[in-house]
């Protein structure tokens, strides 16, 4: 899109159905089929996306990190990589530090709480196990994506408090409940997350949280501009979700469309860098 620069995509996810065994997506879904590196090359080739950021599809899988990495050999674009690894285990700093070693474009890690119920998302949040996994983060300079819903909001900020030092980001603003149109309780505690200095949030897979094929990029103005307002113009990215977002029918220059059109009016020139660019170059670090 004209008068953007070149952008920043933080979340994008490549699967191989042969390679890897995953949980989601599933048989019965549109984009249950492989999504290769030279599919997303295709997508951003065109348009204002130089660099993408990787995050993972599968939880404890250092293979994968492995293979993506050996992608990015060949996909320079491919920027950095977020692993999954759980930082509540013994072995996580000597996991983290090996797959460092082997996989440069390493600079984050997430684990996937939606397969857990909610009450032992919320204890894991909270765990020393957890909490200490964020301080061996913090320690090597490394970064935590929240996956979040809003029952686990607050859990999820208890945890960024305790470790200041670590920087943490809100994957797809939590996924608020823009489906049934409710934008309570989730307004309240994302405001609360905002006002930890150490938390970023993604402005990311919006199209997947409404209403399936009857959606309207009108319905993301309220959940985007309070992002934007309470973690202020230095504290949010854009990220694409693709392929994700094919499942609703939106290609990644859609994705990118909605966004820049709701920020444009908003947002002064420098400001809109920051969403698209320089944010996600900040907090990667790449």
């Amino acid at each position: 899109m004209e008068g953007l620069g070149d952008c920043v995509d933080t979340h994008c996810h490549l699967w191989n159905l042969k390679r890897f065994k995953y949980d989601w997506p599933t048989p019965d879904m549109a984009i249950y089929k492989d999504f290769n590196a030279e599919d997303l090359k295709r997508q951003i080739e065109k348009g204002p996306v130089k660099e993408v950021i990787y995050v993972q599809c599968l939880n404890n899988s250092p293979e994968e990190t492995r293979w993506v990495a050996g992608l990015a050999k060949e996909f320079p674009f491919i920027k950095g990589i977020i692993a999954g690894l759980d930082p509540s285990s013994r072995k996580f700093e000597e996991e983290l530090v090996a797959l460092k070693k082997e996989c440069p474009q390493l600079v984050g890690v997430r684990f996937i709480l939606e397969f857990y119920v909610i009450p032992e998302a919320k204890k894991y949040l909270t765990s020393p196990e957890f909490i200490q996994g964020l301080r061996v983060l913090a320690k090597h300079d490394l970064t935590f994506d929240l996956l979040l819903r809003p029952p686990i909001m607050e859990a999820a900020l208890v945890a960024a408090k305790a470790v200041p030092e670590v920087r943490m980001v809100v994957d797809h603003l939590a996924k608020p409940m823009i489906k049934e149109g409710l934008i309570d309780p989730w307004k309240n505690r994302l405001e609360a997350m905002a006002r930890c200095p150490n938390l970023y949030c993604k402005l990311s897979g919006l199209v997947n949280e409404a209403e399936r094929k009857f959606w309207r990029a009108s319905d993301f103005i309220p959940y985007v501009e309070h992002a934007v307002s309470v973690f202020g113009p230095d504290r949010v990215m854009f990220g694409s979700d693709w392929p994700v977002c094919e499942e609703q029918g939106a290609d990644h220059k859609r994705v990118l469309e909605i966004l820049a059109t709701i920020l444009r009016p908003k947002l002064s020139d420098e400001e809109m860098h920051k969403v698209f660019s320089a944010n996600a170059k900040k907090f990667y670090k790449i």
